[in-house]
């Protein structure tokens, strides 16, 4: 049985009404729906089909947003690994390294930990600004949900000052805790801004 304009918009409806608000798992989810109901050999009607799919499609929506939350932060650390092996990161990191080193002689650690948290501000502040620009599309779409968990790893670096303050009178320790904390929060910020752009551009297709 093929469907109708008509019956696709009564399965959007009926996602609707089951609270489904992201409007890229409704599109998902109608794709499947869709396809599940015109391959069925049974004799019922659409909104019985669709009844016997809550289940289904309460599990989908839990489970589309794992995926989506595993998948941002494995290529996250995707990228973190490209600026160890990758031809156009890999002078970056040779010179930032040797940067850090020379800086953190010049420097003593007061001046130097003051850098280091304005350095991993900027970036937050910039994540957090573009989200905000774009706030009414990404509460459309489920997919720009788990965007700002990219950098919760990274965050961690700024967090964590505080506690690893006796460490860091270590000048080794400190060098490499510097190193670490801004490739890993340049990498989060490359993330997000490509992921951002996707999710935008892919947004003029369905809102």
């Amino acid at each position: 049985m093929n469907l109708t304009e008509e019956n696709i918009k009564q399965i959007d409806n009926y996602l609707i009404k089951l609270k489904v608000k992201f409007v890229d798992v409704r599109l998902e989810l109608i794709d499947h729906l869709a396809s599940g109901f015109e391959a069925s050999n049974k004799e019922e009607q659409l909104v019985d089909y669709l009844k016997s799919k809550i289940d289904f499609i309460k599990d989908f929506e839990k489970k589309r947003q794992k995926t989506i939350h595993w998948s941002y932060q494995r290529e996250m650390w995707r990228r973190l690994a490209m600026f160890f092996y990758k031809p156009n990161y890999l002078p970056f990191t040779i010179v930032f390294g040797f940067a850090v080193y020379w800086m953190q002689h010049l420097q003593p650690n007061t001046a130097f930990t003051l850098i280091l948290m304005v350095s991993l501000s900027i970036i937050h502040f910039w994540a957090l600004i573009t989200g905000f620009s774009h706030l009414k599309t990404f509460k459309k779409l489920q997919m720009a949900q788990p965007l700002y968990s990219i950098t919760a790893l990274p965050s961690l670096f700024l967090y964590t000052m505080g506690a690893a303050k006796t460490l860091l009178e270590n000048q080794y320790f400190f060098i490499a805790f510097w190193f670490l904390a801004i490739l890993f929060n340049i990498a989060g910020g490359i993330e997000l801004r490509n992921k951002k752009n996707r999710i935008l551009e892919y947004s003029k297709t369905i809102i």
